[in-house]
């Protein structure tokens, strides 16, 4: 049967215009702004607030699909600066519905709690009171929003804008780059090295514009939290991962006890490569290739009959997408690179963006974004408020995906060539979740605090950048790359500091759920109530209530870097053979 790679759209707006659903959005918050300054009813502001969101991520998603499958689209872009306005007008009538919930005495906001309509989102409220009384007040925080649009948001924007006009070259070919990110995944050596250096020379050239924004980025966001009171840079990462300071330090702790193990796999695939060790252009390269291509059918087809030995529910509901026009995979010029799975809250469907090119990197990448799809699936009945799932815990269903579909790859492998192929790209993840992602997070922190004491020169953050990378990578590379500050998007977001954690995080968590599933005779119950709940707790108690398990020590973290070590022998293994 042939499968749709064309989503459907048109049904979500209803026949509107995007233009008439923000209207009618903007006019609804006014409304809901009077009575929360009017201080009528809270219980009511707080159903209507969560009912408002649902349909302003309902159109927010909406223009993003628009954006992503074709960023030619002027009328899109025009859209998008649209809804990030209407955005920021969200987020100060919530401030105004928050300083009221601090506004109540504690007996009060208890008798709240009890209503038979608010517990189930009795969390998400008590969290929101919490965190409004360490900010500032709600006239303070509006105006930092409101500058924010044009100041703190801008930046992020400027490096978008200096990235899309940036040309790389390689052998006589200008590329754009994510062109030249790909060729860092080229076959062949002398290719990725002179896409790095590429890559480097480009950087180098406008390293003072990239300097500025990064430090600009970074002081806006200091002041803030300078004038909050908070003293740790930390603060808010953790707050909104919903996570403590100890289960990160023994996440990262447990890392490093298992370096040696990685720097193992490093140096064998650096042998197989013919080099003494990797340099930072050869952490992607392919031990040659899988010469099958996967057509999109046949994907579908190997998800779905694994998706159903892991949990049969998982795999009727693949299927059931797979079949309708809920993703848009087609191969054509003017998409977005890379790929997403975004939640419509109100229609209750997903879409699922990526370009299916027929390659076994591709049919990962759709196991996982149909993991998204699922938890999305699985919590759809739930209350806006208790929907509201966190970057850490929402990589844990597309995760277990990826996983199991790796996994099954790896067993149904036709040869060892293959089989080394694919444990080979599995491994390669591993070790960007585990030593790239941390060089990230160490270089932040680090960052963060030089910035406190004035400007970071361009010179510094390289130097910087390149320590971190040592440290995290054990001197397992002969060559770095220094200039990934101002390379990589994850570093220019206003939206959140430490983009980076949180991925190691639902990796691990992932992994360690994946490891005490095999152990349990009922696991897709367990897994499905776990993912109902990723919105309505904090981690620690999630893991707590669910497995047993307590994410401020080691033992936890251990079993997921166990299924690690266990790939790692066989990639060794089969290099002997």
């Amino acid at each position: 049967m042939k499968l749709s790679q064309k989503w459907d759209l048109d049904c979500f707006l209803k026949g509107r215009s995007p233009q008439q659903v923000l209207e009618t959005l903007r006019l609804q918050l006014e409304e809901l702004d009077k009575g929360i300054r009017a201080k009528v009813d809270i219980k009511k502001a707080i159903f209507t607030l969560q009912d408002l969101s649902q349909h302003y991520h309902e159109l927010s998603r909406f223009i993003t699909c628009l954006n992503a499958q074709d960023v030619t689209d002027s009328k899109a872009h025009f859209l998008q600066d649209q809804v990030t306005g209407l955005g920021a007008q969200f987020v100060n009538t919530a401030v105004l519905l928050d300083e009221w919930l601090t506004a109540l005495d504690d007996q009060t906001f208890h008798s709240l709690l009890q209503d038979d309509e608010i517990l189930p989102i009795a969390f998400g409220v008590s969290e929101k009171r919490r965190l409004a009384k360490e900010k500032l007040p709600a006239k303070e925080e509006a105006f930092i929003n409101d500058f924010a649009v044009d100041g703190f948001h801008g930046w992020p924007q400027m490096w978008d804008a200096v990235i899309g006009n940036m040309t790389f070259s390689l052998d006589e070919k200008k590329l754009s780059f994510s062109q030249i990110e790909n060729e860092m995944a080229d076959p062949c050596r002398k290719t990725r090295q002179a896409a790095f250096e590429s890559i480097d020379g480009a950087f180098r050239e406008k390293m003072p514009l990239f300097a500025q924004i990064l430090n600009h980025l970074a002081g806006f966001r200091l002041a803030i939290y300078k004038k909050r009171g908070w003293n740790q840079v930390l603060k808010e990462p953790l707050e909104n991962n919903r996570m403590q300071t100890e289960s990160l330090q023994a996440m990262w702790n447990a890392i490093e006890r298992h370096r040696e193990k990685l720097k193992a796999y490093m140096k064998c695939k650096a042998d197989l490569l013919g080099l003494s060790q990797l340099d930072w252009c050869d952490l992607e390269a392919p031990l040659g290739e899988v010469k099958q291509k996967i057509s999109f059918e046949d994907a579908a087809a190997f998800i779905i009959k694994h998706f159903n030995r892991f949990s049969p529910k998982m795999g009727a509901f693949a299927k059931d997408v797979l079949q309708s026009k809920w993703m848009d995979a087609e191969d054509r010029k003017n998409k977005y690179p890379g790929g997403f799975c975004v939640n419509f809250p109100v229609s209750q469907e997903s879409r699922i963006f990526m370009t299916y090119a027929e390659t076994m990197t591709n049919l990962f990448t759709l196991a996982h974004e149909l993991g998204h799809a699922y938890h999305n699936f699985v919590t759809r009945f739930l209350p806006g408020i208790a929907q509201d799932i966190r970057m850490n815990v929402a990589e844990t269903a597309s995760t277990m995906a990826e996983i199991t579909v790796t996994r099954a790859a790896i067993q149904e492998a036709k040869s060892k060539q293959d089989q080394l192929f694919i444990l080979d790209d599995h491994l390669s993840r591993s070790v960007a979740y585990l030593m790239n992602i941390y060089a990230r997070f160490l270089f932040e922190t680090r960052f963060y605090e030089a910035r406190k004491k004035g400007f970071v020169a361009p010179e510094k953050l390289n130097t910087l950048m390149e320590e971190a990378q040592k440290e995290a990578y054990g001197n397992a590379l002969g060559a770095y790359h220094p200039l990934f500050w101002a390379a990589k998007m994850h570093f220019q977001l206003s939206e959140t500091a430490f983009y980076n954690f949180p991925y190691t995080f639902g990796y691990l968590f992932s992994l360690g759920i994946y490891e005490l599933g095999s152990k349990q005779e009922d696991f897709e119950s367990s897994y499905i109530a776990l993912l109902e709940d990723t919105g309505q707790m904090r981690v620690e108690t999630l893991a707590q209530k669910h497995f047993k398990v307590d994410l401020t020590k080691p033992d936890f973290w251990e079993m997921g870097l166990h299924v690690i070590d266990s790939d790692i022998d066989t990639f060794l293994e089969l290099t002997k053979k």
